[in-house]
């Protein structure tokens, strides 16, 4: 079983040393996919005396669940830090200033209004307010 504690020592390193989650699968195929090595090592049970099977397969089945605690971890760090990075990028300073207020504008009656009565100052004549008839 020498070659089940190289295994999973291999996959613990191979799992550490990936940056991002679509290598993480990559790696993750290669040690628990159908054809992976631990998935080999489950195949060539039937290769062993019935005395050593349960034993074998024992300690192939806690590999493989200490692989997939170790996977899940993994995704979790990888996670955090995707968040983490996302987070720095989108850093919002507060001393920054603030959006200014729109400006505004006149009403387009009360715009018309004030052409008008500028063309009448400008033929000479006045505008006189008073209280509105109702």
């Amino acid at each position: 079983m020498l070659e089940l504690e190289s295994i999973v020592s291999a996959a613990l390193a191979e799992f550490a040393g990936c940056n991002d989650p679509a290598a993480l699968e990559n790696s993750k195929a290669r040690y628990l996919g159908k054809s992976g090595r631990l998935s080999e090592l489950l195949k060539s049970l039937g290769k062993l005396s019935p005395a050593e099977r349960p034993a074998a397969g024992a300690r192939i089945n806690a590999a493989k669940e200490s692989l997939e605690t170790a996977l899940v971890r993994r995704r979790e760090e990888l996670a955090d830090q995707r968040l983490a990075r996302q987070l720095a990028a989108e850093a919002l300073d507060i001393s920054l200033p603030g959006r200014g207020l729109g400006v505004g504008a006149l009403h387009p009656i009360t715009r018309t209004l004030e052409r008008i009565e500028a063309l009448f100052h400008s033929l000479g004549f006045s505008v006189a307010d008073g209280p509105e008839i109702e």
